[in-house]
């Protein structure tokens, strides 16, 4: 049989064992809740994203009565959410309400930066819906210093894929450079 002291001595000790399993418990919950909430603070950002408004300045604006198309001509720049699409011309397409857009059509020295990505074309054609983006006109991609060109570079924003296509005239051609390990 144990004396009083040798179960008093023992007691910190289960007490400590105890402590130590439930503070693992805790760290490993605080781990996944706060996982949890960096997936859907990445969530909201893309919801954010998508319903962020769009924002277009230019030197000239024209409409047409009776069609959903708006023109915007000379250093047009237009911006949403992170994306800034520069251009000469800027055609923006809306449904019959004119609540909604449908496609952003851009012309001449198109150039689109998104984050860390810089895409470059003779045109560039938007859809909302499907948050795509199709570069044609002897399309580039540049993310840091790796490069992607080719006849038609595709870029499916919400994923962050890329499609790129040649032709006769130009082949698709990857120019990667690799990290730099610190």
């Amino acid at each position: 049989m144990k004396t009083k002291s040798e179960a008093r001595s023992q007691k910190p000790e289960v007490r400590r064992q105890i402590f130590c399993s439930l503070s693992s418990v805790l760290c490993s919950l605080f781990s996944v809740f706060c996982l949890l909430s960096s997936v859907s603070y990445a969530e909201e950002d893309v919801i954010k994203e998508e319903n962020a408004p769009i924002k277009i300045t230019s030197s000239r604006m024209e409409t047409q009565n009776g069609k959903n198309v708006v023109s915007f001509l000379e250093n047009v720049v237009a911006k949403k959410g992170d994306m800034t699409i520069y251009a000469n011309r800027l055609d923006v397409y809306s449904d019959k309400d004119k609540k909604k857009l449908i496609k952003i059509i851009a012309l001449g020295d198109v150039k689109i930066e998104k984050g860390l990505k810089t895409a470059t074309g003779a045109t560039a054609e938007y859809y909302e819906d499907e948050q795509k983006l199709i570069l044609r006109g002897n399309p580039k991609l540049k993310e840091k210093d790796n490069l992607i060109e080719g006849s038609e570079i595709i870029y499916y924003i919400k994923e962050e894929n890329v499609t790129v296509h040649g032709d006769e005239n130009k082949k698709v051609e990857v120019t990667l450079f690799p990290e730099e390990k610190k």
